[in-house]
């Protein structure tokens, strides 16, 4: 984890507060370590697969008994802490004024703009089945609510990077994460100033903060 004590931090976000930014940055930091830290547990605790363990070693030349064992943590890990990331983008919008987090039924809103929207982190996030479900949860509350609300499916990383709100009936809508995040903070590119913050914060080398730049520029929309 980045030691940002002795260090002072950029931070020109002017949607959101330093410290709702920071917090939802700690909150995002301790599920990756406890999801590091389950996943060594469940390696110990589980069986685990010879077949497999030469397999991956095979494949990624991995020579050093070490190594592998934080690989294969490391894979376990990974797959702990897809949801991590879906809550961080729900605490950063829960911020916002006007926001909440409502998490039952939906994950956020928004009362003076008549808002709900669930977050998904990836549009792969859901299969078929589960995207049915949470649309018609969306349904579900738009029902329940008093005067014309909108619902939105948010999908922060998009099938392909380009800005788009997709409606799927009255007042029902799915929406890429660039698309949102302009929605709700009034700043055309507020996800993109959001990565390089969190650039800033998070990235252990400048190499690292480059390379996810690149990654940046090939899924997500471009700045307008």
């Amino acid at each position: 984890m980045p030691n940002r004590q002795s260090q002072k931090i950029p931070f020109n976000l002017e949607w959101i507060a330093y410290e709702h930014f920071q917090q939802a940055i700690d909150n995002l930091l301790s599920a990756g370590l406890s999801a590091k830290n389950k996943a060594s547990q469940k390696r110990v605790k589980n069986v685990i697969d010879p077949f497999s363990s030469l397999f991956i070693a095979s494949t990624f030349a991995i020579e050093e008994p070490e190594k592998l064992v934080s690989f294969q943590d490391a894979e376990s890990a990974l797959r702990g802490m897809s949801n991590a990331m879906g809550n961080f983008h729900q605490n950063i919008l829960g911020s916002l004024d006007g926001w909440v987090n409502h998490d039952a039924g939906y994950d956020l809103e928004c009362k003076s703009r008549k808002i709900i929207a669930e977050v998904k982190n990836k549009h792969n996030t859901m299969n078929m089945s589960n995207k049915r479900e949470v649309l018609e949860g969306l349904r579900t509350a738009l029902r329940q609510k008093k005067g014309t609300w909108e619902a939105h499916l948010v999908q922060i990383i998009p099938r392909k990077p380009v800005r788009e709100t997709k409606q799927i009936e009255k007042n029902l809508y799915e929406i890429d994460g660039a698309s949102f995040y302009h929605l709700a903070t009034g700043h055309e590119n507020s996800i993109h100033d959001l990565f390089f913050a969190m650039c800033d914060y998070l990235s252990p080398s400048e190499q690292i903060c480059e390379h996810c730049k690149k990654i940046l520029v090939e899924s997500l929309p471009p700045k307008i």
